[in-house]
């Protein structure tokens, strides 16, 4: 069993909204580019314009568009499962791993797992709940 399925084949739903999805990302992307970049506007021009065609065969042959949804789902699913492992190595090295550190040496023990020998019990006292209404209250 594979923890990540790829959908080699996508329902007429979903190509079509990769159709759209496309045209909406084209057009955001060039308008960040050239408000950032400075792209040349024919560049700009040239994505709209993959993007709008991306669109159109969504709408009129779905046959085609999915030959270009299948391409490019292969051709970006190794860049994302790639940076996945990049950002979740950073989160926990980078945060976790020195939280837990800075934690040791100060002593902060908040799950209380330290051994005491001299307890007969580690079980912890709670006040009971003044309103029984609050039971059938989650928030």
């Amino acid at each position: 069993m594979s923890l990540i399925k790829i959908n080699l084949k996508p329902t007429d739903k979903d190509l079509r909204l990769f159709g759209r999805a496309a045209l909406v990302a084209s057009v955001l992307f060039t308008i960040l580019l050239y408000l950032i970049k400075g792209l040349a506007f024919q560049w700009c021009a040239i994505i709209v314009v993959i993007g709008l065609l991306i669109f159109l065969a969504s709408i009129v042959s779905i046959r085609f568009i999915r030959w270009i949804y299948i391409g490019l789902t292969l051709l970006t699913f190794p860049i994302g499962f790639s940076i996945s492992f990049i950002i979740m190595a950073i989160f926990y090295y980078g945060i976790l791993t020195p939280l837990g550190l800075i934690f040791r040496l100060i002593g902060r023990d908040p799950l209380r797992r330290k051994f005491d020998k001299t307890t007969k019990s580690y079980w912890i006292p709670h006040r009971p709940c003044e309103k029984n209404e609050r039971y059938f209250s989650q928030f």
